[in-house]
């Protein structure tokens, strides 16, 4: 299949280290050779050549040790990549929100955990980096899970704004966008018009539009990619770039199956269903894939990124 695509390529991959990831699980970890993709001469030349974007957990970014984190920026910066990092932007209660993804919680806060993080990737010649905040609409407003604090959307955004002018303290040219799951059950009064209102409510609080908006599916429901095709018209007309997630499931039980589905949605999302996204982001927060590398292994997360640089440049180099 042969898909027309700008799209910029992001590249988020799992580190192997337990706690790293957003959900915060101390038993999960990723690809075991996560921090072998920025040693000299690491199989994934064409990947990387294609790859404009790596994507990092802030989590990760705090604890790692400081070679690690040396190495991999020093990697982004000789290949001349950006950093993505995603990052909670809300701060837990006494009352709510300790334990809920997208809050830091209460006891610690928004402020010094941004900074630590930020800082150590200033120190080290970091470019300005994009960051998602960590969808904040549905763990700030929408989501009922215990300990969830249910705010107002203003409070969300006033939250998130706040937080992005810690950001520009350390990093002043820095994009801070958003993303959110698209899950058609749990919005009123549907996904897409909850979304929108989410984001006019954020630009009317701080004055700005996020610059740009990535979707999280719930590839679950067979008619995500119409609902895709919705939200990525939708965010255009509100200004912001639009990106997709292309991930695997939590349930694949080998590296095999969760390529292969990363490779199945994108071929549906922008073969037939015309989907024509500013930005692609292959990200896991699952156990797989097991292996980043080779990238001439269609089963490595790499291999998957591959197959979409063969699809969209209509050639294997």
């Amino acid at each position: 299949m042969h898909i027309a695509s700008s799209a910029q390529i992001w590249f988020h991959p799992k580190p192997n280290q337990p706690g790293s990831s957003p959900l915060n699980d101390p038993n999960a970890v990723g690809s075991t050779d996560f921090v072998e993709l920025f040693q000299p001469n690491a199989p994934w030349a064409k990947v990387e050549a294609h790859t404009r974007v790596l994507g990092l957990y802030a989590g990760w970014v705090t604890t790692v040790s400081d070679q690690v984190l040396q190495e991999t920026v020093a990697f982004v910066n000789a290949h001349g990549m950006g950093i993505e990092i995603e990052a909670p932007s809300l701060q837990a209660t006494a009352a709510c929100g300790s334990g809920v993804e997208g809050y830091v919680p209460f006891g610690q806060t928004v402020h010094d955990f941004t900074l630590t993080y930020l800082q150590r990737l200033k120190a080290l010649g970091a470019p300005s980096p994009f960051i998602k905040v960590d969808e904040p609409l549905f763990f700030g407003s929408v989501t009922n899970e215990a300990g969830a604090c249910q705010w107002p959307l203003s409070q969300v955004a006033t939250e998130v704004g706040s937080y992005v002018q810690l950001v520009k303290t350390v990093y002043p040219n820095a994009e801070v966008g958003d993303v959110e799951p698209i899950i058609a059950s749990v919005y009123a009064p549907d996904v897409v018009t909850a979304i929108g209102q989410w984001h006019d409510t954020y630009r009317a609080i701080t004055g700005a539009p996020f610059p740009f908006f990535f979707a999280d599916i719930d590839f679950s429901n067979s008619a995500w990619p119409a609902l895709v095709k919705t939200m990525e018209a939708g965010t255009r007309q509100r200004g912001m770039r639009f990106g997709i997630i292309y991930i695997g499931d939590l349930q694949d039980t080998s590296d095999a199956e969760w390529a292969a589905k990363v490779v199945a949605r994108f071929e549906l999302y922008q073969g037939p269903n015309g989907g024509k996204p500013d930005y692609v982001l292959f990200q896991s927060w699952d156990p797989q894939p097991q292996y980043c590398l080779p990238e001439s292994d269609p089963t490595t997360f790499t291999g998957a990124i591959d197959a979409y640089i063969r699809a969209t440049t209509g050639s294997g180099t």
